[in-house]
């Protein structure tokens, strides 16, 4: 796993801070530009063994320094139709009246950075509600999309301390109303999607960031749920 990386001259700070709250002494164990060789090698995915020697001896780095990402399954539940905002009517409200055999999904796809601790550094999960129905009484093939996306977004859980959210980077989607889905219910191969991706740096309180990357996931929808098209901590 490879994360962007940033300026050495920040790193040394973060190193400074993290090493037992002030510059290491070589007599007792690594010198301060080991330690931040060693932390930018893995944040880049490049650890030697002794740099993960370093890190494993130190608590902090252990707890601290990112080395794999897990995605997990989408968690898919049954929800309610959203409501109507009153004296409005919208397109997607108009479709679904019209079509049969509606089913409405909720859909959040955890994405989890883990440290070389095994602790999680940070989940962030994407996700949103659709629904779809039928034009035709139980004819899957003429299943269509009849309530596009809402409720769309995404959030962090199991948040360390280094971790800093900032904005979105992409933030895209291609779930028209009236969409054709047909038969297709788990998404695979759809042409439907949603994609988003965060900015978070990883940094130690407010003296520098040590890392930052970009958790991201591309989401392809079908009738009952979706299939993650791919996920990324870069």
């Amino acid at each position: 796993m490879r994360l962007r990386t940033v300026s050495a001259g920040l790193a040394v700070a973060a190193v400074a801070v993290m090493a037992a709250g002030g510059p290491v002494n070589a007599a007792d164990g690594p010198s301060e530009d080991e330690v931040r060789t060693a932390v930018q090698r893995a944040v880049a995915g490049k650890a030697t063994a002794a740099d993960l020697e370093i890190i494993k001896n130190d608590p902090q780095l252990a707890r601290t320094v990112p080395v794999s990402v897990k995605v997990g399954d989408p968690v898919v539940t049954r929800v309610d139709p959203p409501r109507r905002p009153a004296g409005r009517d919208s397109s997607a409200s108009r479709a679904a009246l019209l079509l049969y055999d509606q089913v409405c999904v909720n859909t959040d796809v955890p994405l989890t950075l883990t440290s070389w601790a095994g602790t999680t550094i940070y989940t962030w999960h994407h996700a949103f509600s659709y629904c779809t129905a039928n034009r035709t009484p139980g004819r899957e093939s003429s299943r269509v999309i009849s309530v596009g996306l809402y409720n769309r977004g995404d959030y962090l859980t199991d948040k360390s301390s280094v971790v800093y959210p900032q904005g979105l980077a992409t933030d895209v989607f291609n779930a028209p109303v009236n969409g054709v889905i047909g038969t297709n219910t788990t998404g695979v191969g759809s042409r439907f999607f949603s994609h988003m991706a965060r900015s978070v740096n990883l940094c130690f309180a407010q003296f520098a960031c040590y890392a930052s990357n970009l958790p991201q996931s591309k989401l392809t929808i079908g009738r009952d749920g979706v299939a993650v098209e791919f996920a990324s901590p870069l």
